[in-house]
């Protein structure tokens, strides 16, 4: 298991960086006339790390309580729910918006929410789960 959480983790990563970039490039190389069709290939690569954040952090979320240590760890806690939270609040409005996006009913400005809450999300879920494969 632990190869796949490393995959898992080093994909949700890579598309953060990506994201992150072109954030903050798209401007340089597009004004918005062409439909940004650098975002429309992107967005595809990005819903499965969006799936990954919010699959794993449910996980991390579900684990809380098995753990036996109950109340004992509130950092711990207080980091699995901020991620859990974050990350599904990001799938719906990535997803609502991608989806709108394909049939011409999208929010443009909530990209401007979406993209960096999808880079802190899916970039912390993603160390996360790198760490946690363990070394090899």
């Amino acid at each position: 298991m632990s190869i796949v959480q490393s995959i898992l983790g080093a994909y949700s990563v890579v598309m953060a960086a990506v994201v992150g970039v072109l954030f903050f490039l798209t401007p340089v190389y597009d004004d918005g006339g062409t439909g940004y069709p650098t975002w429309v290939v992107v967005n595809w690569f990005m819903a499965p790390a969006v799936l990954i954040a919010l699959a794993a952090s449910f996980a991390w979320k579900l684990g809380l309580n098995r753990g036996g240590a109950g109340d004992g760890d509130l950092r711990r806690s207080i980091e699995v729910n901020t991620l859990f939270y974050s990350a599904l609040v990001l799938a719906l409005w990535y997803l609502s918006n991608w989806f709108g996006d394909m049939v011409g009913r999208e929010v443009p400005l909530l990209w401007s929410f979406i993209d960096p809450l999808y880079v802190a999300v899916t970039g912390a879920c993603g160390v996360r789960l790198w760490r946690s494969a363990g070394p090899g």
